[in-house]
């Protein structure tokens, strides 16, 4: 078997820390985020990286200072920030909040020791198991509920629902869809970013925000194209993303191979 890994947009373990620029947590987010732009269009299940990878990944960005630190007080760090603070929020549904974090909880149980099994196909076809009992459970709730939102069912909820959409292609063009119909602010720029170049990608046709890398037999991670490379960063950066240069970077110090021909030339090492 020959599967791809993906964690998701900005680490979902951490997606509702506060990101201050002395939160030593930062990096550890960054980099399981990094890993979900990993994609292959053919596999059993799509991988996500479970929160317990945080230590170690955190501990390798302390000793790669060849990557610039990340400016957390950036645009994009203030886009995550505006969206994860739930303080002042209310929802309507706790109800279906709850069901959804449920389901998202399942959705990592399964994650949890991706990578020790990475090339396991029993775990793998017990993945996709569970995958595809996850996203029967999101149809219904598509089908009863519409796409669950920030004001439904808080950030943490919308966000749950999106994880488990990024793992259930059968629901990804029809959420996708809703999401783009949903007022500025209900769904994150970030998930709607990662979710729309995975459609793309599947399509055949070009990314627009350089989330995705498909993963070859020879272990190099290739960049998708792109349908515009002049304006990459500032569109990653209005989705909650920092530039494409430094998650190379942190890539390549995780341990990762790029094949830096595949790379707009700006992004190249």
């Amino acid at each position: 078997m020959f599967t791809f890994v993906s964690a998701n947009y900005v680490a979902f373990a951490f997606r509702h820390r506060r990101l201050d620029s002395a939160d030593p947590l930062t990096f550890a987010h960054l980099l399981i985020h990094l890993v979900a732009m990993l994609t292959r269009r053919k596999l059993l299940g799509l991988l996500l990286l479970h929160a317990s990878i945080a230590a170690p990944l955190q501990r390798t960005a302390a000793q790669t200072p060849h990557c610039p630190p990340f400016d957390t007080t950036a645009s994009w760090a203030q886009v995550n920030r505006a969206w994860s603070n739930e303080l002042s929020l209310h929802w309507s549904d706790d109800s279906l909040r709850s069901v959804l974090l449920a389901l998202r909880d399942q959705d990592q149980a399964v994650r949890a020791d991706v990578g020790a099994h990475v090339s396991d196909t029993l775990y793998g076809r017990q993945m996709k198991s569970t995958d595809s009992v996850i996203s029967t459970h999101m149809a219904a709730i598509l089908d009863r509920f519409g796409l669950p939102t920030r004001s439904m069912v808080g950030a943490a909820g919308a966000d749950a629902a999106m994880l488990i959409v990024q793992h259930s292609w059968p629901l990804q063009e029809r959420v996708l869809a809703l999401a783009k119909g949903m007022p500025l602010g209900e769904i994150s720029f970030q998930s709607m970013a990662l979710l729309e170049d995975r459609v793309l990608v599947h399509q055949g046709k070009a990314q627009r925000f350089g989330t995705q890398f498909t993963l070859g037999s020879d272990g190099l991670a290739r960049f998708e194209a792109v349908s515009d490379t002049t304006s990459l960063d500032a569109r990653r950066a209005t989705a909650g993303m920092p530039p494409l240069a430094q998650y190379v970077c942190l890539m390549e110090a995780a341990g990762m191979h790029i094949d830096h021909g595949s790379l707009p030339g700006l992004s190249r090492p």
